[in-house]
């Protein structure tokens, strides 16, 4: 008896450690797999319209102010584009003209994304962010072969809080890069995967396509997450011995690269030309220049500030509430408790060359995304690493980091899955690695609960000061020495501390809860109560409901506006349609401009929209202009200086008060006034005189002095081989304008003598032309900022045309590579359909 039951034992000790060896059918499992895609799929449109429900049926219109910026300083150029059917390239009604390619500057060869582009007029922003959320769940899948676990990844980057705060902010190319962004991932993994020419040229097309989305910088971030891949990918073939076929990757991939920058060349090679002219790329007064550290760690992520990635409110979200170190923020870069626990499971447990990438890629951005408060890296990448210099924001590296946890988390849910299929002793062991992350995650929520005043203050560096000052200016006649106005100021920070602690605690508290019924679902599986999809369900719907919770915060009825379209949303006022009458009196567009006074030039675009102004909002204004605004335009705040008012055909002044030299032609009933400018010179005009001066500051005080006459005399940077010719009583010189647009200008000229001819046009030498009479004439800069031209004695027609030759080159280019990418791929996908059908 004694040796069968032994012997028993023995046999029921096997049958344990071979239990979940060959798990029996479950429910999901006896789906065939097209139809669990279908579900996966319908699952994630169904969170994208879900989401942005309050959009998609309210019927009314997210109106952020960047885009309504955006869409005021494009109006001409589109409006331009649908007359005649040709790109305007220069857009004339802001900062005094100015290339429009990062205005509007639409891709002229057809790719893949015109698709989603097709859909955005109906269906924004659901046109793109399906893409994101497919693309994520097909690298999941690539990854993992886990169709759950892609939904749950799809969700945890698709409605990682920086998305609808993006969205709301209007960054609509910055959200578009990111939702192309998962497909260059894909193909680049496809590609490490299976090499060969088919996979090579789809990198070239997702990497084509997330280049046209329009912002490099989010391209840059996941390029480099893919260089760290690829080093990775190296060295493990490298190990096992195994280098032709990581060189066959590589090749392809360089090749796909190639072609890709190729299927770009419009609009990349000419926006590359326009930075060398921008304040990113040129110097005040002339020369090479770049981003000052300064200026580009602004808006660095603070190292207590990473809290927000688990915890949503944890520094007080946005507005009044926020007590982090940037100047302020619309929002944190929440991606959930749940999602970083299961990060960090796949970086314990999973020994995958992705999984060591996206852990290292991922650690390495998040010491990016704190900027100048870690400069010890930053310092040196800002030196030394190629393009690193050329960005701003550090946190937004953490829109990166979003990503990757995301994978990670998927692979996380991957690891618990697979774990049903180990024997016994592993699987326990398993178990164990799955409590100790939670019950560690668990146990640090709840220190920082209970000890949450040892660790934070909650408090903005030097608020109470920053709170009287503001105090202060909007109440003049209070004195910061008064014991009331100090205890005011005291309480507020107070009452502030108070709502922070509050915020602090709901959402740890929050976090808290779903990572216990995370936990509680993963457990209930582990002892083998609910089967594996069941778990993966109930955590991928936890993470839904976590970040779309919080997304919600940002993306609500409240932040739309009840109005139909963009042009509706920006404001008209009775002063606009008086400027308008006075541009119509004179003959239409070109025959003056605005200065408008309603707010900061470089940051209000609205009166782009109706008329030429001196303002605008573009973060890539020309150089020469910055300068124009910084040392000429006023000799005080709010003060225009005479004569470049003068220079620059500015006739009419929007202000709140009455300005010197200018007088009242109109009282708005907003309370604004038109002020007319009489001293204003025409868009073109001659000049009989000239002084060389080659010292820009010397320059801008030449034409700042009272004493210089801007209607007789033009300051050149350096002599020109043309004698003008002095203007006097006797002298019959003048200029008509015939035709003004955003490509073409032409004026008929007429002088009695060889004189050099002003124009108030911006000067910019990379693509406008001038002809006269139909011979090329040379363009000089005049005036620091404008264009002169040599006219000889006679009656002349003459013309200036922007027509960059760099565009040109660009849509010939772009259009011979997308053709050779796409046909490729079109032939080997039928080729290989074609092979599969004689099999």
């Amino acid at each position: 008896m004694p040796r069968k039951s032994a012997k028993r034992k023995r046999n029921a000790g096997k049958a344990q450690e071979t239990r979940g060896s060959g798990p029996k059918p479950d429910l999901w499992s006896r789906v065939p797999e097209r139809i669990q895609h279908g579900i996966c799929l319908a699952v994630l449109v169904a969170v994208s319209v879900g989401f942005f429900a309050p959009l998609h049926f309210s019927g009314k219109t997210l109106a952020p102010s960047d885009t309504v910026n955006g869409r005021a300083m494009a109006r001409v150029m589109e409006d331009y584009r649908e007359a005649t059917g040709e790109p305007a390239l220069w857009a004339p009604n802001g900062f005094a003209g100015m290339p429009g390619y990062l205005i509007s500057y639409p891709t002229q060869i057809p790719q893949l994304d015109d698709l989603p582009r097709l859909f955005r007029k109906y269906i924004w922003p659901t046109s793109h962010f399906i893409f994101l959320l497919v693309g994520v769940y097909l690298l999941v899948f690539l990854l993992t072969r886990e169709k759950l676990g892609g939904v749950l990844a799809a969700c945890a980057f698709g409605l990682t809080t920086y998305i609808p705060v993006i969205l709301v902010a209007g960054h609509n190319t910055k959200f578009m890069a990111l939702c192309f962004a998962p497909w260059l991932v894909l193909a680049f993994a496809h590609t490490l995967r299976k090499p060969g020419w088919l996979s090579g040229m789809l990198f070239a097309a997702a990497l084509a396509l997330n280049l046209r989305a329009g912002h490099i910088q989010i391209t840059y971030y996941f390029t480099f997450l893919l260089g760290l891949w690829w080093l990775v990918e190296g060295i493990q073939a490298y190990r096992r011995g195994d280098l032709k076929a990581f060189g066959q990757a590589t090749g392809f991939l360089v090749l796909g690269g190639v072609l890709a920058l190729c299927m770009v060349a419009q609009p990349y090679l000419v926006n590359y030309e326009f930075k060398g002219y921008t304040i990113r790329g040129m110097a005040s007064g002339g020369g090479a220049s770049g981003l000052d550290w300064s200026y580009a760690m602004s808006w660095s992520q603070g190292l207590g500030e990473l809290l927000t990635l688990a915890v949503a409110d944890a520094f007080g979200g946005s507005g009044a509430t926020y007590w982090g170190p940037k100047p302020f923020t619309a929002g944190p870069h929440y991606v959930g408790g749940i999602v970083i626990a299961l990060a960090v499971l796949a970086l314990w447990r999973l020994r995958k060359g992705s999984v060591w990438a996206f852990s290292l890629g991922g650690g390495l951005m998040i010491l990016f995304s704190l900027g100048e408060h870690f400069s010890a890296l930053n310092r040196l990448m800002f030196d030394h690493f190629p393009l690193f210099s050329t960005f701003r924001v550090p946190e937004t590296w953490l829109s990166a980091v979003a990503f990757t946890m995301a994978v990670l988390a998927a692979q996380g849910l991957y690891v618990l899955g697979r774990e049903a299929a180990a024997t016994a002793a592993a699987a326990t062991a398993h178990a164990r690695h799955f409590y100790i992350v939670w019950g560690a995650a668990v146990g640090l929520l709840l220190v920082l609960i209970l000890a949450r005043d040892v660790f934070f203050d909650f408090e903005r560096p030097d608020e109470a000061r920053q709170l009287m000052g503001m105090l202060v200016q909007q109440r003049p006649d209070l004195s910061p020495s008064d014991p009331q106005v100090q205890r005011f100021v005291m309480e507020e920070v107070g009452r502030r501390r108070e709502a922070r602690v509050e915020m602090f605690k709901d959402d740890a508290l929050r976090t808290l809860l779903f990572l216990v019924l995370s936990g509680l679902a993963i457990a209930a599986f582990m002892a083998g109560r609910v089967p594996r999809w069941g778990m993966q369900a109930a955590v991928a719907l936890l993470v839904l409901i976590d970040l779309g919770g919080v997304g919600r915060r940002y993306f609500n009825e409240g932040v739309l506006q009840p109005v139909s379209n963009l042009d509706a949303a920006i404001p008209r006022y009775d002063f606009d349609q008086f400027i308008l009458d006075q541009r119509e009196a004179a003959g239409g567009e070109g025959h003056f401009r605005v200065l408008s006074l309603e707010g900061t030039q470089t940051a209000n675009a609205r009166p782009n929209y109706f008329y030429e102004t001196l303002g605008g909002y573009n973060g890539a204004k020309l150089r020469l202009y910055q300068d124009y605004l910084e040392h000429l335009l006023f000799d005080a705040p709010e003060v225009p200086n005479a004569n470049a008012l003068a220079l620059t055909n500015t006739r009419y002044v929007v202000s709140r008060t009455p300005l010197p030299g200018l007088n009242i032609v109109y009282r708005s009933q907003t309370g604004f006034l038109v002020l007319e400018n009489e001293a204003a010179r025409p868009r073109a005009f001659f000049v009989g005189q000239t002084e060389v001066i080659p010292d820009a500051g010397a320059a801008w005080a030449r034409l700042r002095s009272p004493a210089f006459d801007v209607a007789t005399t033009a300051v050149l940077p350096e002599a020109i081989p043309f004698e003008t010719t002095p203007l006097d009583s006797t002298s019959t010189a003048s200029v008509a304008l015939l035709r003004h647009t955003p490509r073409e200008i032409a004026w008929t000229v007429q002088t009695d003598r060889p004189r050099l001819l002003v124009a108030a046009e911006v000067y910019y030498p990379a693509g406008w032309h001038a002809t006269l009479d139909g011979e090329g004439v040379p363009i000089y800069r005049a005036d620091y900022l404008l264009r002169a031209v040599p006219v000889p004695a006679g009656t002349h027609t003459l013309v200036m045309r922007f027509d960059p030759a760099l565009h040109t080159w660009g849509v010939w280019i772009s259009g011979i590579a997308t053709l050779l990418v796409y046909g490729t791929i079109v032939l080997l996908l039928g080729m290989g359909r074609a092979r599969a059908g004689d099999a």
